[in-house]
């Protein structure tokens, strides 16, 4: 089933690893019409999975009752009318914090570290790149004279140009004019036990969580997506088939989380 879908062999391979779960419940509950309400009633009772978790196991069955259906190995569909979980959006960074970011890292000595650095900052806050988008970053998707990061999205094969704003464009050109490197990867390691090697998501986090120790700001790398999310629902005004084209969403049931928060956060004064 899973064969026949248009998807990255990544996210083939992801759900051929969570529809065991599904598969083991019909072993001892069966296959009925009512079996994909039935699994999520279930997966709601599992206390140990996270809600993304939750969505993700319903997710994979949904795609394979329905891969069921299409090549007619059941008579009916039986998805319709069943809702995800709900997700809850985490805080986001606030503008205070961009504020505090903003003025050190204009302050920052132009070594090698303050500018990747920078760098990183400035693909998350002007970009709103995922972490393992920006590590899996190479100097030669990087395009100066279109002015073009070519990014290999989540869960996609190929990569989809993102056009750069004119502070990322700046900061990359600084880096990479002190870099000296013409190929490989964008972001490396320059700890003793691994120097040259390219940046885990790991070190990222890492990266960031010592910047927001240091300027005491309570937030996370994944901030900054939040943060960048949250601007361009407020710009585009709810118009969320239009964020989700620089969000790079290619469903928008999470950008109608943060359309929420949007919404509660007007409603809260009134």
């Amino acid at each position: 089933v899973f064969d026949t879908l248009d998807v990255s062999e990544t996210t083939r391979r992801e759900y051929a690893v969570r529809i065991r779960h599904f598969l083991r419940f019909t072993d001892t509950h069966g296959l009925n019409r009512n079996s994909y309400l039935e699994y999520k009633r279930y997966l709601q009772s599992c206390e140990m999975f996270s809600v993304s978790t939750k969505n993700k196991y319903l997710i994979s069955a949904k795609v394979f009752l329905d891969g069921l259906y299409r090549v007619r190995l059941i008579p009916q569909k039986i998805t319709d009318g069943v809702k995800g979980f709900r997700l809850h959006k985490k805080d986001g960074l606030t503008d205070e914090d961009i504020g505090k970011l903003q003025l050190y890292c204009s302050a920052l000595e132009p070594t090698r570290a303050n500018l990747r650095l920078r760098a990183i900052i400035a693909l998350f806050l002007f970009q709103g790149l995922r972490q393992i988008e920006v590590v899996k970053l190479n100097v030669e998707d990087i395009s100066f004279r279109d002015k073009v990061a070519l990014i290999r999205g989540k869960g996609r094969d190929d990569k989809e140009p993102v056009y750069l704003h004119p502070s990322t464009v700046k900061v990359l050109r600084e880096y990479l004019r002190l870099y000296r490197c013409r190929e490989g990867a964008l972001f490396r390691s320059d700890s003793n036990h691994c120097r040259g090697g390219r940046l885990t998501t790991k070190s990222v986090r890492e990266i960031i969580k010592r910047t927001f120790h240091t300027l005491q700001i309570d937030g996370s790398a994944h901030g900054f997506r939040d943060y960048f999310i949250t601007k361009l629902i407020k710009s585009y005004k709810g118009e969320l088939l239009t964020v989700s084209k620089y969000s790079r969403h290619r469903s928008i049931q999470m950008l109608e989380v943060y359309n929420d928060e949007v919404i509660r956060q007007e409603d809260l004064p009134r």
